[in-house]
């Protein structure tokens, strides 16, 4: 199952679009802010909206409202501004709830970047919760696209997104790092947090096989 969800940061319309042309999901989940994205790329159909509502236009929010009391209609998911958890926090445990039990499933998350970077940063860690259940979910928008990694993985270079290839740590320490097939090689190393010795790499080869023994990396390809 592929799920999508749009949060309340920052997405680029063009690249949206674009974005929801080479992708089908069997869920959209559109989270409080991101409704208005949603409306304006016509992600339909949405199947469930999240959020205590404090950044929406009311005019669109009523109009899913009314959407939602018809057959097929999303699923309306509302909270109080006072609650424990980010909107996009509930909205992913909603999507790690359709994926369990389906099979290979992955979800992409758009509008999860932007200027307030405590919501970033709470974003990218957030993806440990699919990644502790073996679902893949991954932040995209124009410039990043951003995964977690611990094991191997193989990035074959015309599907490698953007030109640069970066590992930073998310545990104390990721050992075992090796790389192959890119500018700068490692083999059997030890990244601990706070160095930025996998930043900024580059796919040399056909593909770039990347390992990581022990640790869990945040996996960044980026572009300008």
């Amino acid at each position: 199952m592929d799920v999508l969800l749009i949060s309340g940061g920052h997405v680029d319309l063009e690249f949206a679009r674009n974005f929801l042309k080479d992708h089908a999901f069997e869920k959209v989940i559109a989270v409080d802010g991101g409704l208005e994205a949603a409306y304006q790329l016509n992600a339909a159909p949405l199947t469930d909206i999240v959020g205590d509502f404090d950044t929406v236009s009311p005019k669109i929010l009523e109009k899913y409202k009314r959407a939602a009391e018809k057959e097929n209609g999303p699923v309306i998911h509302e909270y109080i501004p006072e609650k424990d958890y980010t909107d996009t926090d509930i909205a992913l445990k909603l999507a790690i709830q359709y994926c369990e039990g389906n099979g290979e499933s992955r979800i992409w998350i758009l509008g999860a970047t932007g200027t307030r970077l405590d919501h970033v940063l709470a974003n990218i860690t957030m993806l440990l919760l699919p990644f502790r259940k073996g679902i893949c979910a991954v932040i995209q928008d124009e410039h990043n696209r951003i995964s977690l990694l611990s094991g191997h993985r193989t990035i074959k270079k015309n599907e490698h997104f953007g030109k640069y290839l970066s590992l930073i740590p998310l545990t104390a320490k990721i050992s075992g790092v090796t790389l192959e097939g890119v500018k700068y090689p490692l083999h059997d190393h030890t990244v601990s947090l706070g160095e930025s010795l996998c930043v900024s790499n580059e796919i040399t080869g056909d593909q770039a096989a990347l390992w990581v023994k022990e640790g869990i990396a945040v996996l960044l390809e980026t572009r300008d």
